[in-house]
């Protein structure tokens, strides 16, 4: 036979001999049009070959049943037979070496259908048997809800050897997504319970090699299982046996990486590719690669080097499969992949671009030190994902995190106006309830078309110099530098910019940078504005929230007046804005001490947010019961206080997702008030929960996220839990230190915290030091402040008495009288309240 048929030969065999009896012999009749010689040396590489097919390459039960129903094995004598304590009732699917049979319980002690997995005789061989204990062996270590669990195993009358499998009714996960028309988040929590049985394996030692779609079965349930480790590669055992020639090699070409496909070591990494290859196909419908001919050559040059199209991009394009003879066949438009996903393929495609773009192509990466570091990465990617956090699949440039960052805090308050800032249009200085005079929709559109412009300048590599680990502040000081040059010709949107920014770094806890921006903003718009304009009332109260967060309280209340009486004059009482400013001044007047006002402006603020709500349930409202709450416990109703941020919290568990911001902020807050009220325990529980929510929120160097560590170290201390207390109040100290002032009443309260834990851990030198710095930082004034005051000099004397330091005792005496017995164990103010 000359070169060119056996070459045919070889293309044809290849199409075909993956094939069902009734399929191959129609591809047969196409591919050979009436060449005789061609067909039966196909036919003959067909007989020879089935001999070296490997039983443990099909799936232990279940997935590629549907490929293998309607061969024609012959006679079976198995039906009715017992298998250990198990009645076989059919056969369900027979490949090369072995034959899978549904089986049921012989005895009458329960109800049990099994799968059970059989070597045909004459296929027992030393290499099949070692292979098959092999694939025992690995089962057995295996015990996961999504990985099908081995019952029993074994060796017939005959020395064949079986293995008993759980039988899991179900459809390939493919197909189950696709009958059930899941959108794609629902895939993706799918999908992750397929990798968490992946990595279980792992930290088993053990790596699949062979996962595809018919190896995960999803039941009625919606419970996917993790089947057949036939081919599993034990790390343990790894051999340069098992890398031979490509015949050899136990996997599907479709879904096996590159380094399976070229003969190279495999490892996790190889299990995460598949798993890529799974993700891409449940997401788009579509294989990343088409092989044609399906000759070694051919896989080789597509998996080893051909990069596929991202998946937002293969949605949009008709899938095609290859038929007989290797001709195209149109198999779906986008419009029916689409139709059980999300609907469009707009929908589709934007629904993918992007992140799951990143994530998926992360997964693909030829190079397996570029993929992901481990399936259980992998899976981390889409639960970020899913919660709307970075993922680690893109490089992380400026505008990418801060984009992030906006999404997850859209809802957030004056520490999180960055959130709503940058990606509305118009910005956060431009409401969309506000009158039409103030929504100068030029200057908006202006603001909008600059902020784009950076964003887009930092995705397009002009932010390069600072490396692809920028961070949200490096952003921010690119379109500072920006706006100074771009903007200079248009001073009303260059103050509104700045003002943004200002905000920005004061939802970060950049004070200083926020007070630069903030000022600038507030001082181009009293330049080039009338006086009492809207927003030069705005730009005051953004700089009473700066003074506010810095515990500067007599000149943030000053500014928050002035600003309620520019909201009052221009658009009356019952708005918004007017709300707004009287929530604000509540949270003031309460720091500073006036109870009474603050209860009257709280108050006010939640009647006329109600008001406008018309019974609706709305952040506002919620924002309004935190603050109220804080004003109650302050005058020792905890009872009422914890009604109110019960509400509070209610509002925000049913309007934002469970990590947010604000209803961490909720958690935190009741662990404080339950604190204060006497219960211990349940405060500390609710701020285990809140602590690890909020520094993944905040960041681990946030000054709220310090007061909530603080306030959980205090609660400790007051069990008597010192070893405990002791490392949260000292990290929250060290944050306050980095990032507050030193007037800061967060500061204070950490050095007091520090200071009273060291006393009962009986170290009073390192005590000391830290007292006489809460005594130089206490406020003087209020009766409150008095109180405080005369609470430190009175752990200082005793101190100095246990010391013996008489003389510094006595230098203390005109500090003022000792507090109340209640006040001896006090903290500051600004910690540990809502």
């Amino acid at each position: 036979m000359d070169e060119s048929t056996l070459k045919r030969a070889e293309r044809v065999y290849f199409e075909v001999s993956h094939l069902h009896a009734n399929a191959r012999r129609a591809a047969l009749d196409a591919a050979c049009a009436g060449d005789a010689a061609l067909r039966a040396e196909v036919e003959s590489l067909l007989q020879h070959s089935a001999g070296a097919r490997e039983f443990l390459e099909e799936p232990a039960l279940g997935t590629d049943f549907r490929l293998l129903t309607g061969v024609d094995a012959g006679p079976d004598t198995m039906a009715g037979r017992t298998i250990g304590s198990f009645r076989v009732d059919e056969r369900l699917a027979s490949g090369g070496m072995g034959t899978v049979y549904l089986a049921s319980r012989a005895d009458a002690d329960f109800d049990q259908q099994v799968a059970i997995k059989i070597v045909k005789r004459g296929m027992d061989t030393e290499e099949i048997i070692r292979r098959f204990r092999a694939e025992r062996r690995t089962l057995a270590a295996l015990d996961h809800p999504n990985i099908a669990r081995l019952i029993d195993g074994g060796v017939t009358p005959e020395g064949q050897p079986y293995l008993v499998m759980e039988y899991v009714p179900g459809m390939a996960i493919d197909d189950y997504c696709d009958s059930q028309s899941l959108d794609t988040h629902a895939r993706l929590k799918l999908f992750k319970k397929v990798c968490d049985a992946v990595q279980y394996a792992h930290q088993n030692l053990v790596v699949h090699r062979d996962l595809k779609p018919g190896n995960i079965l999803v039941t009625p349930a919606g419970v996917p299982k993790l089947l057949d480790f036939g081919i599993a590669k034990l790390l343990t055992e790894s051999s340069p046996a098992d890398m031979t020639m490509m015949e050899e090699r136990r996997l599907t070409p479709e879904y096996a990486s590159p380094e399976q496909i070229a003969g190279v070591g495999v490892t996790t990494s190889s299990d995460v590719y598949s798993l890529g290859v799974i993700l891409y196909e449940l997401l788009t419908g579509c294989r990343p690669y088409v092989l044609k001919s399906r000759t070694t050559a051919e896989m080789e040059r597509v998996i080893c080097e051909v990069e596929p199209p991202a998946p937002s991009t293969a949605v949009m394009r008709p899938q095609t499969r290859v038929g007989p003879g290797g001709k195209p066949e149109t198999a779906a438009t986008p419009e029916a992949v689409s139709s059980v996903r999300e609907g469009s393929p707009q929908r589709l495609r934007r629904r993918l671009r992007g992140d799951l773009d990143n994530i998926v192509m992360m997964a693909l990466r030829k190079d397996p030190a570029r993929r992901y570091a481990s399936v259980e990465q992998f899976a981390s990617d889409i639960h970020r994902y899913l919660c709307d956090l970075p993922v680690i699949a893109r490089a992380e440039t400026p505008a990418y995190v801060l984009g992030k960052f906006i999404k997850r805090h859209a809802w957030g308050t004056a520490a999180f106006s960055v959130a709503v800032g940058l990606l509305i249009a118009g910005l956060v200085f431009i409401r969309a309830q506000r009158d039409e005079a103030y929504a100068a929709r030029d200057q908006a559109e202006r603001i909008a078309d600059f902020m784009q412009q950076v964003l887009g300048a930092a995705d397009s590599g002009d932010t390069r110099a600072m490396g692809t680990s920028a961070s949200i502040p490096d952003v921010l000081a690119a379109a500072a530098a920006r706006a100074q040059v771009d903007l200079a010709e248009s001073p009303r949107v260059l103050a509104a910019v700045r003002s943004v920014l200002g905000r920005a770094y004061l939802g970060l806890g950049m004070y200083d940078k926020a007070e630069e921006h903030i000022r600038a903003g507030l001082t181009l718009r009293e330049d080039i504005l009338p006086r009492g304009h809207h927003d030069i009332a705005e730009s005051k109260l953004d700089l009473a929230h700066l003074h506010y967060a810095r515990g500067e309280l007599k000149e943030a209340e000053g500014l928050l007046r002035e600003s309620l009486a520019v909201h009052q004059h221009q658009r009356g009482e019952k708005n918004q804005d007017t709300a707004r400013v009287w929530n604000d001044l509540g949270a003031v007047l309460r720091a500073a001490g006036k109870i009474d006002e603050a209860e009257v402006a709280c108050r006010t603020a939640l009647e006329i947010r109600r008001a406008i709500a018309d019974s609706r349930d709305t952040i506002e409202i919620a924002e309004s019961l935190n603050n109220l709450a804080g004003v109650q416990r302050q005058k020792g109703n905890t009872a009422a206080a914890i009604v109110s941020l019960e509400e509070s919290a209610r509002i925000r568990k049913k309007l934002l997702p469970h990590d947010h911001p604000l209803v961490v902020q909720s958690i935190a807050n009741l662990a404080i008030l339950k604190a204060g009220a006497g219960d211990l325990a349940g405060g500390i529980e609710l701020m285990r929960e809140a602590l690890p929510m909020e520094a993944r929120s905040l960041g681990l160097e946030h000054p709220d996220y310090a007061r909530s560590l603080s306030s959980y170290g205090v609660m400790l201390m007051r069990i008597g839990r010192l070893d405990q207390a002791e490392e949260p109040i000292r990290e929250a100290l060290r944050i306050r230190r980095l990032r507050l002032e030193p007037g800061d009443p967060g500061l204070l309260a950490g050095v007091d915290a520090m200071a009273r834990v060291l006393i009962k851990l009986h170290r009073d030198a390192e005590a000391e030091p830290l007292l006489r710095e809460a005594l130089e930082l206490a406020p003087r004034g209020t009766e409150r402040a008095q109180t405080y005051r005369a609470s430190i000099t009175a752990e200082l004397k005793a101190l100095y008495a246990r010391t013996g330091e008489t003389a510094k005792a006595e230098r203390l005496a005109g500090e003022g009288a000792a507090p109340a017995a209640d006040e001896r164990n006090a903290v500051p103010p600004s910690d540990g309240n809502p």
